[in-house]
């Protein structure tokens, strides 16, 4: 496949100070005019501001990503010294005849082509406390490993990344967590790009930074939240559904879940008139279709798995007989918000899990847009959440 031209210079420079000074000159002005009347805002809670940010994300900043291919990604570090409140490590990949490298998931590698790779990953320190040189866990000390989200072809867990935001959020507003683990897994990419990474790549990465707390650090899985937001949640559904549905003595599933506006629909099968893909469209800050991150994650996989695996889209209406899919999951935690066009996902998780009797809250909070915990504008409502999801993590 032919590159767009709005990917290679000079015509992705110019492309860009294209869409800049429309953006500033025309789109700004007519945002402001459109939003001016609080009955205009999608929250008549929102201010002017807020409602320009959510329109530049939706109309220019997600859409640019694919079309300009942005670099949203980070190098890792030459030193600790470059980063100022986390710390670099290299983890090592499963190995081919590692135990968790088994079941659906060793299945789909061997169809896409993925083998377990070392894993970057960053640790998110509370300031003021002392953790070991050497990592260990302390005696019952709990911990976060956090997946972050970007549509699987976007993002990093690096601490300039937005979605560092939740890391930090969680170490600073629990009274018990001291530290998160931050994965920053291979990124998936599609045509027109060279097709990499695609599905399991990112939940081997997981599987193995979730092996290095327990076997290498000592932490007891019961300790261990796991936490996505975004097409991270949907890493981390597929994560503990393996762990929950392949018995390996030496990796029990984690204690909780925390998931914060999961995809968890590739298909988007709710894609209805009353669905909140339809009523939130000019909402949120989603503006892209899932046409490139799908087939980024599918790769060599049938459209036909978006719609059936339970690995890739455990919600979707596709499914006949879902009666027991959750069946075994630890207890979960649903924060979405009211104004995301993937809420549906969100609610639609938690009443599965509901009925297949697990502990699960739903926290949907009504103003608020798709991983409002990890925009530092989204206040107040982000503060209020990292002090429910606090409350949850210190019980």
């Amino acid at each position: 496949m032919v590159e767009p031209l709005t990917r290679r210079q000079p015509f992705k420079g110019l492309y860009l100070a294209y869409i800049l000074a429309s953006t500033v000159f025309v789109r700004v002005p007519l945002w402001s005019i459109t939003y001016l009347p609080r009955h205009n805002r999608p929250s008549p809670t929102w201010s002017l501001l807020r409602c320009i940010i959510v329109a530049a994300y939706r109309e220019v900043m997600t859409k640019l990503a694919v079309q300009a291919r942005l670099k949203t990604s980070h190098d890792p570090p030459k030193s600790d010294d470059e980063l100022k409140d986390a710390k670099f490590v290299w983890l090592e990949g499963l190995t081919e005849d590692a135990d968790v490298f088994c079941g659906e998931i060793r299945a789909a590698a061997g169809v896409t082509g993925v083998r377990p790779a070392k894993v970057a990953a960053y640790w998110f320190l509370k300031p003021g406390v002392s953790i070991p040189a050497d990592m260990k866990a302390k005696p019952g000390e709990i911990v976060v490993m956090h997946i972050h989200g970007g549509a699987f072809h976007l993002g990093s867990a690096h601490p300039d990344s937005a979605t560092s935001n939740l890391s930090r959020g969680l170490v600073e507003h629990s009274s018990k967590l001291e530290r998160v683990l931050a994965v920053d897994y291979r990124l998936s990419a599609a045509p027109p790009d060279n097709p990499v990474n695609s599905f399991p790549a990112a939940v081997l990465d997981c599987l193995a930074a979730y092996q290095y707390l327990i076997k290498d650090l000592g932490f007891e899985a019961k300790n261990i939240t796991v936490a996505g937001d975004s097409a991270g949640g949907n890493i981390v559904f597929a994560l503990v559904r393996h762990l929950v549905e392949n018995t390996i003595p030496a990796l029990p599933p984690p204690g909780r879940l925390l998931s914060c506006s999961a995809w968890l629909d590739l298909s988007q099968s709710y894609n209805t008139p009353e669905s909140s893909l339809r009523r939130n469209r000019k909402n949120d800050i989603l503006g892209m279709g899932p046409e490139y991150p799908r087939a980024a994650y599918l790769g060599p996989l049938d459209i036909e798995e978006a719609r059936t695996n339970r690995y890739l889209s455990p919600v979707s209406l596709h499914f006949e007989g879902t009666e027991g899919l959750f069946r075994g999951f630890p207890r979960t935690y649903i924060s979405a918000g009211g104004l995301e066009t993937i809420l549906d996902d969100s609610t639609r998780v938690a009443e599965k899990l509901k009925a297949d009797g697990v502990d699960v809250i739903l926290d949907v909070e009504p103003n608020s847009v798709h991983d409002y915990t990890v925009f530092a504008w989204h206040e107040p409502e982000r503060t209020e959440a990292f002090k429910r999801f606090a409350k949850w993590l210190d019980e």
